[in-house]
């Protein structure tokens, strides 16, 4: 293998796949990227079995090869080069030569043959097609809600699903609280989808830059995503998403309409006193047109916060986890938001006053 290719672009490259390769002490081939120089096209490509990326880079290819090498040395190595200057590559046997006007470097790989083979498609795979910010708009809205617990990976995952003329809904619950974001795209023949929270933290961060579509196309336990230069492969979590609709409210007893930065705003604030639990007391009265926020700890004092409202229905009181909620008011599609409740210790439903296309579901906090 021997090539000519801008620092830039290698580096770039090797940024997003090298979070990938990682460390692993009993597959060491798995802490390296393999350099492939095939039929006119470099590829960086990276997998620790539960993600595999490839990404294609510039270059002017004077001799097809591959070579595998250690993923952090050679960012480490390429970080210190200027971008804007151009590199020469040559494998020879384990060995990856990188050469520059004034500096040459030997650093030695690992055998090709040992380094993992991406899965591939297969022929007349199903496929869809949607905007990449459109998607990662999708995950971004919700995967902050995931369970972290592994003894049930289904809600350990973010949950995709598009049926009958239904929008592309995307989900998330740690049986806490609930997010559910719809983005305007129908599809047929949509098969569920349930992506680990890990795997999802790497798909946004390595189409975070993109640009125009995203492809889609679900196989048995697997995933590709494709935009023009990526190709990302995910592990599927196997098992069956709860059914969130049932615990859906459908009607409420209490709707207030507040401003979403004075609300966070207010809570960011009454969060410096609260306790151990994050906890936060919310008292809707409707003859004031407020809500007042409180929040009161043994050892640094308290607070309380006044923040007028609009308001239809009955007065309540209800302690919340404040960690919960600014969570979910960053994903609101508006300014104004709909606060909606049924009682003091039932579920909160949080959406936007003129957008639900977002909605966030909290349980609320009981004898704190």
């Amino acid at each position: 293998m021997k090539l000519k290719c801008l620092t830039y672009h290698l580096k770039e490259s090797l940024a997003l796949a090298e979070r990938i390769s990682g460390k692993n002490i009993t597959l060491p081939i798995l802490n390296s990227v393999l350099i492939s120089a095939k039929k006119k096209e470099l590829k960086i490509i990276a997998t620790n079995l539960e993600v595999g990326v490839e990404i294609k880079i510039p270059a002017k290819i004077e001799k097809e090869g591959e070579n595998a090498v250690p993923s952090k040395l050679l960012y480490n190595f390429l970080s210190n080069l200027p971008s804007d200057e151009n590199i020469e590559l040559e494998a020879f046997q384990n060995n990856l030569t990188i050469s520059s006007n004034n500096t040459s470097t030997i650093i030695k790989g690992y055998p090709v043959e040992d380094f993992p083979i991406l899965p591939t498609i297969k022929e007349k795979e199903i496929f869809f097609n949607l905007p990449v910010k459109d998607f990662l708009s999708g995950l971004n809205s919700v995967y902050y809600a995931c369970s972290f617990t592994e003894m049930k990976p289904e809600i350990a995952s973010v949950f995709i699903n598009s049926q009958k003329n239904a929008p592309l809904t995307f989900v998330a619950t740690d049986s806490f609280r609930l997010a559910r974001k719809n983005i305007p795209y129908t599809f047929l023949d949509f098969p569920p989808l349930l992506i680990p929270y890990r795997n999802v933290i790497e798909i946004m961060r390595i189409f975070e830059n993109e640009n125009g579509d995203i492809r889609l196309i679900p196989s048995k336990n697997q995933l590709f995503l494709f935009s023009e230069r990526i190709k990302l492969v995910s592990r599927l979590t196997e098992g069956n998403f709860p059914d969130y609709e049932e615990i859906i409210p459908k009607k409420f007893l209490t709707d207030v309409v507040i401003d979403k930065a004075l609300f966070n705003n207010s809570l960011k604030t009454a969060s410096i006193f609260s306790g151990k639990l994050n906890e936060i007391k919310l008292e809707v009265i409707p003859e004031k047109k407020i809500a007042k926020l409180q929040a009161s700890h043994s050892d640094l004092g308290e607070n309380k916060t006044n923040i007028p409202i609009e308001i239809s229905g009955e007065k309540l009181k209800i302690t919340f986890n404040h960690r919960y909620i600014i969570d979910g008011l960053k994903c609101v599609p508006s300014d104004k938001i709909l606060l909606r409740f049924n009682g003091e210790n039932k579920p909160i439903l949080i959406t936007g006053a003129k957008d639900n296309s977002f909605y966030y579901l909290v349980m609320p906090m009981k004898d704190v």
